[in-house]
């Protein structure tokens, strides 16, 4: 059965989005193949066709600047620096691939904001949501902040005003949370295992969670907080980091959510935003293993089909 053709949402993603970054330590757990598994079971499922994959183009310089400085910018431009703000084993001097990686997927939330905008939709980026990076420097293997680089164009565009970004990664969502610290049109909410970083802003929630965190505890957490910032702050648009390492089968994270409680989690924020009338940007986020992949693949997977 085919069901694209009713499909309550949108799919990004580019083959530039696959790369083959090799680290030391913890990143040694990251599936360079997470994202092409995703697209390639929706298509095997005949949940998606090729032809109706949003193409991500790569961020402009003009973008990136809106957030980030152009000092750092340009040291993004030399290999060897990039290679050793993400601890990579190998860098090749002469070529750019990580960067435009990151310019790819950034490019991705941006267009997947665009079509939720205009179609009040639901849009998936096959990638993106990399919250720790700061204006003048990357943190926790984020480059460039797509989130609030996001943000900040159709802010600019005067398309958006308000926005929550609800930040479901297993860690703090720090880089967000700082750059927006003096601006309560931006409702920054994360719920994670420690805090990176603590700072006093109006409109924001942060909420550590002890490990081995349960089903129970943190769909508990979930449910207290996220109507009511729905009914009090009412965003034009909501940007969803829908981390998949809060699962108990991650390889870095430590929470103990199962498979089945990672999809109830991600379908109550999509019913709670969708039945507001909310458009909804999706976000991969952080998620590290060979079975990283079938967390966000399940709430896609849900979403087309509750279509």
């Amino acid at each position: 059965m085919l069901l694209f053709r009713s499909s309550p949402c949108r799919i990004v993603y580019r083959s530039e989005y696959l790369t083959t970054l090799h680290s030391r330590n913890s990143y040694n757990s990251f599936d360079p193949l997470r994202f092409k598994k995703i697209r390639n079971q929706l298509i095997k499922d005949r949940l998606l066709r090729r032809k109706d994959i949003l193409q991500a183009e790569p961020v402009s310089t003009e973008d990136i600047l809106r957030v980030h400085t152009k000092e750092y910018l340009e040291s993004l431009r030399n290999p060897m620096f990039v290679g050793k703000i993400l601890n990579l084993d190998y860098v090749d001097p002469w070529d750019n691939y990580v960067l435009e990686h990151f310019r790819f997927v950034v490019g991705g939330t941006l267009l997947a904001a665009q079509y939720a905008l205009e179609e009040n939709k639901t849009v998936f980026n096959l990638g993106g949501g990399y919250h720790h990076a700061h204006p003048d420097r990357g943190e926790g293997f984020c480059l460039l902040n797509d989130v609030a680089i996001t943000i900040e164009k159709y802010s600019s565009q005067n398309k958006i005003r308000r926005v929550l970004v609800v930040d479901l990664d297993y860690h703090q969502g720090n880089g967000i949370l700082l750059f927006y610290r003096n601006n309560p049109n931006i409702f920054t909410f994360s719920v994670h295992a420690e805090n990176w970083d603590s700072v006093e802003k109006e409109n924001n929630i942060d909420i550590e969670l002890p490990l081995g965190t349960s089903d129970e505890e943190y769909l508990r957490v979930l449910k207290n907080h996220v109507p009511d910032i729905l009914r009090d702050f009412l965003p034009d648009l909501t940007i969803y980091l829908a981390g998949s390492d809060p699962y108990k089968e991650d390889t870095l994270g430590d929470f103990d959510i199962s498979e089945e409680g990672m999809l109830e989690r991600d379908i109550f924020v999509y019913n709670q935003i969708r039945s507001n009338n909310i458009p909804l940007v999706v976000l991969a986020a952080g998620g590290y293993g060979l079975e990283s992949w079938k967390i966000y693949y399940n709430f896609i997977k849900w979403v087309i089909r509750s279509g």
